[in-house]
């Protein structure tokens, strides 16, 4: 019984590790020629790569989201609570467009179309000339959709243009998928704070810098929007009725001063009619003053909610100029050796088995 306890092998999780290198080791030793092929191969295809590959410009912007979700906003709803204003109703749900949701806005397809047909300011280009345009024109796109068959024109994507056929919008869903999926990232670096981040990165500088600077305008101007966009509805609809009663109340203002004159020079008391005329004008003049001094006063609380309730966006940090990104022919050639030479290692492995 003790032979046969003998016989038997004891595994333990050291035996694959040992195995695999020296199965590794095998490789080195007997096909080390191949792998030095494979590597030789490997480093001419980094440095062709890292010539041919295109310059690409990098930017960055952080900015600050504060809502106004303070105690200064609860003590004002409590004020207008006093006098009967529902600031809460007036401006309507905002959890709809909470913080976080600006990550997703950021990369709104919408949004970027606008970010996208904003001028590019060039003085060799017409003023219709969009950053769309110049996005296709710097990846070689308009060229080759004009030698297409499928498309077989140059494709303009002017910043006065709004109606598109059904190329024009296939050419800006890809667009769009290049851009969100490849060259911006949009990001919350810590969770608890307010700060966002947006990155992008293309083959022309200026396009760069123009281009996440507009994402952020239109991403912020559609939030804040979203935020106050009832609220100022209803303020603005208040400021008219306001202008309104004002009007009213400025003509019964001298429409009783002209009663009263009247009544001093002509004081016949037989005459009582002009007299009551006065009464019911001044009566009508004091009915106008209470109604525009109660508008007047609902109108100045609903501005102050506004203010109170319209996000502060502030751009925290920005880069002025964007990176140049260059793949150094250096940096090509140790990444296709390295590249190759694991991958000839996996392929001689494979053979070995």
């Amino acid at each position: 019984m003790s032979n046969s306890v003998e016989n038997n092998q004891i595994y333990t999780f050291r035996d694959p590790i040992i195995k695999g290198f020296e199965s590794f080791l095998d490789v080195l030793v007997n096909h080390r020629k191949q792998l030095f092929v494979f590597a030789l191969v490997g480093g001419l295809l980094g440095i062709s790569y890292s010539f041919i590959r295109p310059v690409t410009y990098k930017t960055q912007i952080k900015f600050f989201v504060e809502d106004s979700k303070s105690s200064g906003g609860g003590l004002m709803s409590m004020v207008a609570g006093q006098i009967g204003i529902d600031i809460g109703s007036l401006m309507g749900g905002s959890s709809v467009l909470a913080g976080d949701n600006v990550l997703e806005l950021s990369k709104s397809k919408l949004l970027l179309q606008k970010a996208l047909q904003s001028p590019y300011p060039n003085a060799f280009k017409d003023s219709s000339y969009s950053l769309a345009d110049q996005y296709t024109e710097s990846m070689g796109w308009k060229k080759k959709w004009a030698n297409s068959k499928k498309v077989g024109y140059v494709v303009s994507f002017a910043s006065n243009k709004s109606n598109f056929n059904r190329i024009e919008d296939s050419l800006w869903q890809l667009v769009f998928k290049r851009i969100i999926e490849k060259e911006l990232v949009v990001n919350k670096p810590d969770k608890k704070l307010g700060f966002y981040t947006i990155e992008l990165e293309t083959r022309d500088e200026l396009l760069t810098k123009l281009l996440t600077e507009r994402i952020v305008q239109t991403t912020t101007n559609f939030y804040i929007e979203g935020k106050i966009g009832r609220l100022k509805k209803n303020v603005d609809r208040l400021q008219n009725r306001v202008d309104s009663i004002g009007l009213i109340l400025n003509s019964k203002t001298f429409a009783a001063a002209t009663a009263n004159v009247e009544n001093q020079i002509d004081i016949n008391l037989a005459l009582a009619q002009p007299i009551a005329a006065a009464e019911i004008k001044t009566k009508d003049k004091a009915f106008a003053s209470v109604i525009y001094g109660e508008l007047l006063k609902n109108l100045e609380i609903l501005k102050t909610a506004l203010i109170q309730e319209t996000p502060s966006i502030l751009i925290v940090d920005e880069n002025k100029i964007p990176k140049r990104d260059i793949l150094k022919w250096y940096w090509g050639l140790l990444f296709g050796v390295l590249i190759s030479f694991i991958f000839g290692v996996f392929y001689f492995l494979k053979l070995s088995k």
